[in-house]
């Protein structure tokens, strides 16, 4: 399983940070590949020393990426989850509260988020942890809906919910790779997934 050691002094951590920063940005223009230690370590404002004791090869600073990626991801879900259980919203509403917030959060990082999309494809250790954040994802999704179970007109509440999740995870996946869905204007890609799950759900409207 791989890893790097956290840094325990203020300037190896920052000097760590921008080899993340710049290893995401290469690979969100599909530079990664081609660019060397060298010049990565150039990009980084730092030296080639600091990125072999620090990280050792491209492939942990790959997996670190990732990993910052999946990290912060879930951090982020747990505050927008937090934030909607503060308010007093409807069934409906927390449904497409939470899908605005994921497609949100994603904003900005679609081509990062396609190239580890791709490379899990070919990486065991990369897909396992995708499957883990797409569990979480869904995860969160059937404990808020479940949370409001008497909203749920669904003949079979558990099952609806866990189908419903992986039609969201489906649906965001498919509109983080390709930038659209079809002819659905961006701007009312929440609403209509929140519709289409919430009428699958039998959601009450209040």
């Amino acid at each position: 399983m791989y890893s790097i050691t956290n840094p325990t002094q203020a300037r190896s951590k920052k000097a760590l940070e921008r080899f993340l920063n710049v290893a995401a940005e290469l690979l969100a223009n599909n530079q990664f590949e081609e660019t060397g230690i060298s010049q990565v370590a150039q990009l980084a404002e730092s030296s080639v020393g600091t990125f072999y004791r620090l990280l050792g090869d491209k492939d942990m600073l790959l997996y670190a990426v990732h990993d910052r990626f999946v990290e912060q991801n879930r951090l982020a879900i747990d505050s927008l989850v937090a934030e909607l259980g503060s308010q007093d919203l409807s069934l409906e509403a927390q449904i497409e509260g939470l899908i605005q917030g994921m497609i949100r959060l994603f904003d900005g990082s679609e081509g990062l988020l396609r190239a580890l999309i791709r490379r899990s494809s070919a990486d065991l250790q990369f897909r396992q942890r995708f499957h883990q954040l797409n569990a979480y994802i869904g995860q969160t999704f059937c404990h808020i809906a479940l949370a409001r179970r008497s909203d749920i007109g669904h003949p079979h509440p558990e099952q609806a919910a866990d189908l419903a999740a992986h039609m969201l995870l489906a649906g965001m996946n498919y509109f983080t790779m390709v930038g659209s869905l079809g002819v659905t204007p961006r701007e009312v890609v929440p609403g209509e997934l929140s519709r289409l799950i919430c009428n699958y759900l039998e959601v009450t409207h209040v």
